[in-house]
C-alpha cells in the first residue's frame, strides 16, 4: 500500500469530529439541566416559594428544564449512533447490554434515557392516567440523575479533564444541598438520620469509584472498550512484554507524553469484512523513553488497498486517545484528550508496503 492509496481516498474528518464533540457537549449540558430539574423537584416537595419565586414559576422552570434535558439526551443519542467511532446501534439506545462497547456504562445511559422517556410519555398522557400512577412514574426522574452521573463518569472520555470533574462535583453538591435542605424540614428524626447517612455515603462511594476507576490508567480497557478500538491484540501483547522487560520505560509511559517531531517506526495491517475496511497503523517512537501508538482508520474499500474514510481513532500509549479530524497528504491530525488535557496529535506518514515511518507531535489546542 502506498501513501497515495491511503491518503488520496480519505476526505476531511470534520463531520466525524463534529459528531464527537456534539455527543460530549450534549451529555455534559444534559447532566447540568437534569441536576437543576432534580434540585427544583426536591425543593418543590416542601412547597417552597417566595415573592420573587412563586410556586407557579418554579414549577414551570422545573418542567421546562426536564423537557430541555430530555431533548438534549435525544441529540446525545442520535450523534452517538451516527458517530462511526464505536458503532453503537439504535437498539443499544433503548435496550441495555445490547452493545459490546463499554456495556455496563453505556447501559446506564440507556436506563437513564428509558426512565426519562417513561416520564415524558406519562406526562403527555397525564389526563388519561391516575394521579398515583403518574406520580410513581414521575419519581423516576430522580432515579435517572445518579444513573446519568455514573454513566458519564464511567463511559465518558472527558472524565479526567479538570473542568468536567468540576462540573460533576458542582452537580453532586447541588443535589446534595437540595436533599439536605429538604431533610432539615423533616419532622421524623429517624427519617432525617437515615437520609443524612445516605447523603454522606453516596458521594463517598462515587468519589472512591472515580479515584480507583476512570482516573486510573487503562480504564478504557477495563470499562469494556472493544480490542479493535484499543489497537490490535498483537500490539497490546508487544507493549505488555516491553513494559515487563523494561520497568523504567513502563514507569515513564504513565506520565504525560511530550512529543515534538518525534521520529517513529511502525507497521500497517489491512482487514476487510462485511464491506468495511479497517487499516491499523501500530508503531512507537525511536528515541527513549519510547511511546507506542495505534492509528485505526475505517471505511469502505477504495481500490485494492485504500479506504474511503468514515471513522478513525488515535491512541498514544495510555495517556491520550481521540478521533481523527483531518487526513490530507502525508499529514494526519487527531483531537486527543487525556489526564493532561486536550491536544492535537499531528502525524506525518511515509508508507512503504507494510512499513510506516514518520514523525509525531503533540500540540496544545490553545497554542501554548
Amino acid at each position: 500500500m502506498t501513501t497515495g492509496h491511503l491518503l488520496l481516498s480519505a476526505p476531511s474528518m470534520s463531520g466525524t469530529s463534529l459528531l464527537w464533540y456534539t455527543t460530549r457537549a450534549t451529555g455534559i449540558v444534559a447532566l447540568v439541566l437534569l441536576t437543576g430539574t432534580v434540585m427544583l423537584g426536591v425543593v418543590g416537595t416542601a412547597r417552597a416559594a417566595s415573592p420573587r419565586w412563586p410556586r407557579i414559576v418554579t414549577a414551570g422552570l422545573h418542567r421546562n428544564l426536564a423537557l430541555t434535558a430530555t431533548a438534549l439526551v435525544g441529540v446525545h443519542i442520535i450523534t452517538t449512533v451516527l458517530d462511526p467511532y464505536a458503532s453503537i446501534s439504535v437498539v443499544a439506545a433503548f435496550i441495555p447490554f445490547s452493545s459490546p462497547y463499554r456495556p455496563l456504562w453505556l447501559s446506564l445511559g440507556t436506563v437513564g434515557f428509558d426512565l426519562l422517556l417513561a416520564v415524558l410519555i406519562t406526562s403527555l398522557l397525564r389526563d388519561r392516567l391516575s394521579h398515583r400512577l403518574w406520580q410513581a412514574v414521575h419519581l423516576m426522574v430522580y432515579v435517572s440523575w445518579p444513573v446519568a452521573l455514573w454513566h458519564g463518569l464511567g463511559t465518558g472520555t472527558d472524565t479526567k479533564l479538570p473542568f468536567v470533574l468540576a462540573i460533576d462535583v458542582l452537580c453532586v453538591a447541588g443535589v446534595g444541598w437540595a436533599i439536605w435542605w429538604r431533610l432539615s424540614m423533616t419532622e421524623n428524626p429517624m427519617t432525617r438520620l437515615a437520609g443524612l447517612a445516605a447523603l454522606a455515603f453516596a458521594p463517598l462511594l462515587t468519589l472512591a469509584f472515580v479515584i480507583f476507576g476512570p482516573l486510573q490508567q487503562g480504564w478504557a480497557q477495563r470499562a469494556g472498550t472493544p480490542t479493535a478500538l484499543l489497537g490490535s491484540r498483537t500490539q497490546t501483547q508487544t507493549q505488555t512484554q516491553t513494559q515487563n522487560q523494561t520497568p523504567a520505560a513502563s514507569t515513564g509511559a504513565s506520565k504525560p507524553v511530550h512529543l515534538v517531531d518525534a521520529k517513529f517506526t511502525g507497521h500497517l495491517t489491512i482487514a476487510t469484512a462485511q464491506g468495511q475496511r479497517t487499516i491499523t497503523i501500530s508503531g512507537s517512537t525511536v528515541a527513549a523513553p519510547k511511546q507506542s501508538f495505534v492509528i485505526l482508520l475505517q471505511g469502505a474499500p477504495a481500490g485494492a488497498s485504500g479506504v474511503s474514510l468514515t471513522g478513525g481513532t488515535v491512541r498514544i500509549g495510555n495517556s491520550y486517545s481521540g478521533p481523527v479530524i483531518q487526513l490530507a497528504g502525508k499529514n494526519l491530525v487527531a483531537a486527543v484528550s487525556g489526564q493532561a488535557g486536550q491536544r492535537h496529535a499531528v502525524f506525518t506518514l511515509t508508507i512503504n508496503g507494510s512499513a510506516v515511518t514518520g514523525t509525531v507531535s503533540l500540540l496544545a489546542e490553545t497554542g501554548d
